[in-house]
């Protein structure tokens, strides 16, 4: 090791600028070792480098989140129809029919037979099941028999009528020709007076029976369960086998209807307005109708009712919005959504029509251009150039230069400037 070292040294010679020595043999080794010591020295002074250069960003990092950030309030860019940017208040509510019925029996019976199922459409007076009234149909022959009966009995107390009849009126003529006893022709006459009261009972009796006999068959009739109007099941609550009463006490035990009608040609949403808000609405308001179920489709609507009811717990009042144009997308108890619409919309075209739309005040105009700052994923703010059609005092429905979903700087202060980062108001 020493003497490697001492070789190393001779080997150092200052250069006088003379006539170069004889070059020495090179040894094993001496290159790698120096190339190793170059390296070794390049790392040494790469890590200080390296660590000035973190703690520089480090130290950038610190001061942009303390440097104070320029607080602005944001807005959405939407996709709406122009009933919705023109709307004057919305209320959420849901879908029902005005022609709504649960059908069921006047009286208890076991279900025979069902002709309908859930969306079958249904005409006005169509069976829609029948109850078990195999009992109710042996009564009836019977009451029918016995009318019959009855008639033949009456028929003969007539024919008898008549001959007492005769009988009482020659005892009258041999009386007064003294040829009879008084006794003999008030005995004829009573016995004409008794056949009257037998053919007058059994009149009686048959407006009795025939009375018993309809009852019977519009019991039977009631064991036929009928649409009451045009429409469509929407629910089938009762299936052959099961017993359905007028009021089931339990409905594991009974039922007490066996399907839901519903005439879905005549839709309105159920819904509630604000005390403080009913002034903006009156009867026959213009509305727009959105179904969360039908989200690609607008539909016109009329405010058809306000119930004169008020609910003093919430503060509101029931109304009533009928659909204009209700298609077969839409059945009862569906979320719905009412835009109450100013009264110039029934004349405009473009109600049920979808645009963008930007706050009117993140629209600003430059130089005889408009603009507005749009907000980057980095709250960072990008100014562009926009154009833009105003639609009412707070909504401008815009032509070109944003996007659906893109947010942007309401109210924006004039000393914002391209990319600057900006904190989102709360």
């Amino acid at each position: 090791m020493a003497g490697t070292l001492r070789d190393d040294l001779a080997s150092l010679k200052i250069d006088r600028g003379g006539r170069d020595p004889q070059p020495r043999p090179s040894r094993p080794g001496r290159a790698r070792r120096e190339r190793g010591i170059g390296l070794l020295a390049l790392l040494i002074w790469l890590i200080p480098l390296g660590l000035l250069g973190f703690a520089g960003v480090y130290a950038y990092r610190q001061y942009e989140q303390i440097r104070s950030k320029t607080e602005v309030s944001v807005g959405l860019v939407q996709t709406m129809t122009s009933g919705e940017a023109e709307k004057l208040l919305s209320a959420k509510g849901y879908l029902k029919s005005r022609y709504q019925a649960l059908i069921g029996a006047k009286i208890p019976g076991r279900v025979e037979k069902m002709y309908v199922e859930e969306g079958s459409r249904v005409k006005k007076g169509q069976v829609l099941a029948v109850l078990e009234h195999n009992e109710l149909k042996a009564a009836l022959e019977s009451r029918r028999a016995m009318l019959k009966q009855t008639e033949a009995q009456l028929q003969e107390a007539k024919v008898d009528l008549k001959e007492k009849g005769r009988e009482a009126a020659r005892a009258r003529r041999l009386y007064q020709a003294k040829t009879v006893s008084i006794e003999e022709w008030e005995k004829a006459e009573a016995a004409r007076e008794m056949c009257e009261a037998k053919v007058a009972a059994l009149e009686a009796g048959i407006k009795l029976q025939g009375a018993n006999v309809q009852e019977t068959e519009e019991t039977i009739r009631n064991m036929s369960l009928y649409a009451p109007f045009d429409g469509t099941v929407v629910e089938k609550q009762g299936e052959e086998g099961e017993v359905i009463t007028p009021s089931a006490m339990s409905a594991s035990i009974s039922r007490s209807a066996v399907v839901t009608l519903a005439s879905l040609e005549r839709m309105e949403v159920e819904t509630d307005v604000a005390e403080n808000l009913l002034s903006r609405i009156t009867l026959g308001q213009p509305a727009e109708v959105s179904v969360s179920a039908v989200p690609n489709k607008h539909y016109r609507g009329r405010l058809r009712q306000i119930i004169p009811m008020g609910d003093r717990t919430r503060g509101t009042v029931k109304v009533k919005v009928e659909i204009l144009d209700p298609d077969e997308l839409l059945f009862p108890e569906l979320v719905s959504t009412v835009h109450f619409l100013p009264d110039k919309a029934l004349n405009n075209p473009n109600a049920n029509r979808a645009f963008l739309f930007v706050p009117k005040a993140a629209v600003f105009d430059e130089n005889g251009h408009s603009f507005a700052w749009v907000l980057d994923m980095k709250s960072r703010v990008e100014k562009r150039e926009v154009e833009v059609a105003p639609t009412n005092d707070e909504l401008a429905r815009v032509e070109s230069g944003l996007k659906t979903g893109e947010t942007v700087v309401v109210n924006p202060p004039k000393h914002l400037r391209q990319g600057e980062t900006v904190k989102v108001a709360e």
